[in-house]
This record gives C-alpha cells, sequence and structure tokens, in this order.
C-alpha cells in the first residue's frame, strides 16, 4: 500500500508542476491560460518514444488509436495527472481494521 502512496505523491506533484506551467502566463500577464494536452507535453519531450507508441496502437489496429488513446492524451495534462494522484491515493490508503470478538 506504500507504493500506491509513493505514486500518489509523484502523481500530484506532476499535476501541480503541469499546472504551474500552464498557469505562469497567465499569472504574468503575457497571454490566456491555455490547458496543455498530455500527448504535446509527451511529444515535446519524447517525440520518437510517441511516434514509436503510436506506430505500435495502430499497427494493432488505427482505430484503436483514434477512438480509445488519443481522446485520453487530449485530456489536460494536469486533470489526467490529478485523476491518477486520486485513484493511487484511494487504493493506498489506510483501511480501518476490523475487530472481531466471538463470545
Amino acid at each position: 500500500m506504500a507504493v500506491f502512496r509513493f505514486l500518489a505523491a509523484v502523481f500530484l506533484l506532476a499535476a501541480a508542476i503541469a499546472l504551474v506551467v500552464d498557469a505562469t502566463p497567465a499569472i504574468y500577464g503575457v497571454g490566456p491560460f491555455k490547458a496543455t494536452a498530455l500527448s504535446a507535453h509527451w511529444h515535446d519531450l519524447a517525440p520518437s518514444s510517441f511516434e514509436a507508441a503510436k506506430k505500435a496502437v495502430t499497427g494493432l489496429s488505427p482505430a484503436l488509436w483514434d477512438s480509445l488513446v488519443a481522446p485520453v492524451l487530449d485530456i489536460p495534462a494536469f486533470v489526467t495527472f490529478g485523476a491518477l494522484a486520486l485513484l493511487s491515493g484511494y487504493a493506498g490508503r489506510r483501511r480501518r481494521t476490523v475487530r472481531i470478538f466471538v463470545n
């Protein structure tokens, strides 16, 4: 369970960084707030792995990339990582111990 709590912290950190990157132009008055999609971040950081993943998925089925993977990657990065943080945090939560006393 500690692994899920650690992953929740890492995903929350990634969500906060993505939100700050997107909000910085609006805070300084340079431009409006523009949420960047996860695919754009991935393509900027590692274009070869993005293209390899796209090629691998379209090799299985081109409709799979267009109907399932691309819409998920078009969600803003801070929302995606925030959702992953919530799911990991929920999976790694401390459960209440139940003590059963039988007479």
